[in-house]
């Protein structure tokens, strides 16, 4: 019988020393890696030196590697793509500040460098956003912008000032009390990797777009910071393989004799002796007795190594929340892709909501801009204030068409869901759109002589089916 005083120390040899206390708590080295008990934050943890190989790092994936490349590329289709809408009481000036905002779209109109149109510099910021971690906009007083990616932030020379104002300058960023961005210090780039300072920047007049994990946080840090090693493992190991692969195929056949059909002494073969001639297509080897011909295979790469490559691929497409059914469409069937597809967009709505935020306060600012040029004219008694819109990302079309749609007007039907929902959820545009296309559409046809009623569908055989 064991003592109670002898039963705790029984207990922890048995559960390994796990009894009354927090193994991660512990430091091991035997058991696992010691995170240390130093709590440091991003910005403290990546110097400038860091931060840019972790920088490097993401480039070199989305240059070199095409799954890397596909993974941003599917990251952004889902999350920075979006549609401007007007949602005031009054049709008309909705009709107009969508034109305005279509007008801006245009690459003239909108970036500094007259290059990219607007969707396309929110698309690249969003790439930027996961590559680097953060970049910025500068909004000009013309009403354009200019895009600054992160790396050209960077610390000012802060010898001339005051030991106090040093420590307020972190990775590029000037904080105030709160930690709020007071200014930023924006360099140009040189050639050869160096840069050259151009100016310092005022908070109200630049944009700061971030992945951010911590209410302490300054700068930006990549999501594919926990994936750039796996990805970087992955590419590697496939080039070792192809190269070995590649070796094992410089030979095709072997040719075993076990014993000679000629004496030592004999000068040449017998005229019988089988010659081997693998010609542009099959062949077949007649072989004497005691000889046998067989191919070498490496059986390279092995089912077991294809398996662990695609688990780590896996677990590095998950830093950016990607179902793997996505990168294998067989993976699944029709309802687990579905259900993927489903948790998918639910984690893209709190990265949506970043960049809506940032649109919305582009769209104030240019809204002011307009009213103060006179080329916007608002109704009397209406401020910038008082005026609705919404930035509506890019919908997911019907995959079962028959059975959604009738899923979509049940669910109307029963005042569960609105026809609105439904048309942003879908396509990512106004269903009042779609309204009055529709009656643009069935009136025009009037005037031909057409009918656009389609309760009735015209077989090829000249049938009719209901």
């Amino acid at each position: 019988m064991i003592s109670n005083e002898s039963k705790p120390n029984v207990l922890n040899r048995i559960f390994g020393g796990f009894f009354g206390k927090y193994t991660a708590s512990e430091a091991d080295a035997q058991r696992r890696r010691d995170p240390g008990n130093t709590i440091r934050s991003s910005d403290d943890l990546l110097d400038t030196s860091k931060r840019r190989r972790l920088m490097e790092g993401g480039r070199e994936l989305w240059r070199n590697y095409s799954v890397a490349a596909w993974a941003i590329r599917k990251h952004l289709d889902y999350v920075a793509t979006f549609n401007f809408q007007a949602q005031t009481d009054d049709d008309d000036l909705n009709r107009e500040l969508e034109s305005l905002f279509n007008w801006y779209n245009r690459s003239d109109n909108c970036d500094i460098a007259g290059r990219h149109t607007f969707r396309r510099l929110i698309r690249i910021a969003e790439a930027r956003r996961v590559i680097d971690g953060d970049c910025f906009f500068v909004l000009l007083r013309d009403g354009r912008i200019q895009p600054i990616e992160g790396d050209r932030v960077q610390n000012p020379d802060v010898s001339r000032y005051s030991a106090e104002d040093r420590r307020k300058w972190v990775h590029g960023i000037k904080v105030g009390q709160g930690g709020r961005m007071q200014q930023a210090s924006i360099y140009r780039r040189l050639t050869h990797g160096r840069y050259e300072f151009e100016r310092i920047i005022n908070a109200s007049n630049i944009l700061q777009i971030a992945y951010w994990d911590s209410f302490d946080q300054i700068r930006g840090v990549s999501p594919l910071s926990a994936a750039i090693a796996s990805f970087q493992d992955v590419l590697e190991a496939k080039d070792y393989a192809l190269a070995k692969a590649k070796i094992t195929q410089l030979f095709a056949l072997a040719i075993t004799r076990e014993m000679a059909d000629f004496d030592d002494d004999d000068e040449q073969l017998d005229e019988t002796t089988p010659v081997v001639d693998f010609g542009r297509g099959p062949f077949k080897l007649e072989l004497d007795p005691g000889e046998n011909a067989s191919f070498l295979e490496s059986k390279h790469p092995s089912t077991e190594f294809q398996s662990f490559m695609s688990m780590t691929l896996q677990a590095a497409l998950k830093s950016l929340d990607l179902p793997w059914s996505f990168y294998d469409e067989a993976h699944t069937n029709f309802f687990g892709s579905k259900m993927a597809l489903t948790n998918y967009i639910q984690s893209c709505r709190a990265k949506r909501d970043d960049l809506r935020d940032v649109l919305n306060r582009i769209t104030a600012w240019r809204l002011q801009k307009w009213i103060a040029t006179g080329a916007l004219t608002l109704p009397r008694g209406m401020t910038v204030g008082n005026l609705k819109w919404d930035w509506v990302a890019a919908g997911v079309p019907w995959w079962d068409v028959s059975k959604e749609i009738d899923g979509d007007i049940k669910t109307v039907q029963a005042g569960l869901r609105t026809l609105s929902e439904i048309r942003r959820e879908r396509y990512g545009d106004d269903w009042r759109d779609v309204i009055r296309k529709r009656a643009e559409e069935q009136r025009f046809a009037e005037t031909e002589g057409v009918s656009t009623v389609f309760d009735t569908i015209q077989t090829p055989n000249g049938g009719v089916q209901e």
